[in-house]
């Protein structure tokens, strides 16, 4: 049971990050697209950091650098993803502001010394707003192929639903853990109150990697067998 706590709390993250890096790059073997491999270095880069993470004390600025990378990753899947160039550019402006906030936040005098929820805050919206507008690109250039047979509407969607919910847990981790700064009230319950609520966003990011998996299993047996549609 103790076991089971640790790798929902600690690990599940970095496995999840990992079961992405996993699934992009078996598809990579059927699409070569840039953005594609951008995405398995993106994701294998992430698991990296937060298996360390899971084991350092304090991890602050491990997250830092993957909320970072995140941004550079993912925008860089939804730059080569747009076909409008008023799109890329939101894309390159939105990298431009997260990369300037981690900057300020490494060179500044006083360095946070609890987890900095702004820039994953900063990111999810991006990631949101991006999402949207890629569903925007693809319900207006319809194609004959079926919406369920394009992996980048999966994609987008597992993104959409993560980040959708990840918004909110950043939101009340930064808050509770500020607070908790300042009254010094660190009990059990509180922490333990903290933990439930990071295991939320774990698992949040886990059902995500679950639905890219889901996926790639629906496209290849449905194009094996379109009769079934």
């Amino acid at each position: 049971m103790a076991y089971f706590q640790f790798f929902t709390h600690n690990l599940l993250e970095p496995f999840s990050f990992g079961l992405c890096f996993l699934l992009i790059l078996v598809y990579t073997r059927f699409d070569k697209q840039w953005k594609w491999r951008a995405l398995v270095i993106f994701y294998f880069m992430a698991s990296l950091l937060m298996w360390k993470a899971a084991y350092a004390n304090p991890n602050l600025t491990l997250y830092n650098l993957l909320c970072l990378l995140s941004s550079i990753g993912i925008g860089t899947y939804f730059y080569y993803t747009f076909i409008s160039t008023l799109k890329k550019r939101i894309v390159i402006v939105y990298v431009i502001v997260q990369s300037a906030y981690y900057l300020t936040d490494v060179f500044r005098a006083d360095p946070p010394k609890v987890f900095d929820s702004m820039g994953f805050v900063i990111l999810s919206v991006g990631v949101v707003l991006m999402s949207f507008l890629f569903m925007h690109q693809i319900l207006t250039n319809v194609t004959e192929e079926p919406l369920s047979w394009n992996f980048d509407f999966w994609f987008v969607s597992s993104q959409l639903f993560y980040h959708l919910g990840s918004f909110f847990v950043f939101l009340t981790y930064g808050y509770l853990t500020r607070k908790l700064q300042i009254s010094n009230d660190y009990s059990i319950e509180n922490r333990v109150y903290l933990s439930q609520l990071w295991l939320g966003h774990n698992v949040l990011l886990f059902l995500s990697a679950l639905v890219i998996a889901g996926s790639l299993l629906w496209i290849y047996f449905r194009k094996k067998s379109p009769l079934l549609l």
